[in-house]
């Protein structure tokens, strides 16, 4: 990962830790996607629809996307097999 997308997800993760306890009360598994340098934070239902909405805000500047109140934006998920 570069150093630039580093410090996105570093600004981002700190914008989310001041504002984390408003949005799970209110939008708990919804997703956000926050631009750091303005400190803005945008919602969706999905990825996509946060997303799409901050890059309509800020088409050249890069976002960070979390699952709110959850631990991964998206979880793949896995089966053991036995």
């Amino acid at each position: 990962m570069t150093s630039e997308l580093l410090s996105i997800r570093d600004q981002a993760v700190a914008v989310y830790h001041q504002i984390q306890h408003g949005l799970e009360a209110a939008h708990l598994h919804e997703f956000v996607a926050i631009e750091p340098h303005s400190q803005r934070y945008f919602l969706g239902k999905t990825v996509s629809e946060a997303i799409v909405t901050a890059r309509a805000e800020f088409p050249d500047r890069l976002v960070h996307t979390f699952r709110i109140g959850h631990v991964a934006t998206v979880d793949f998920g896995s089966q053991i097999r036995g």
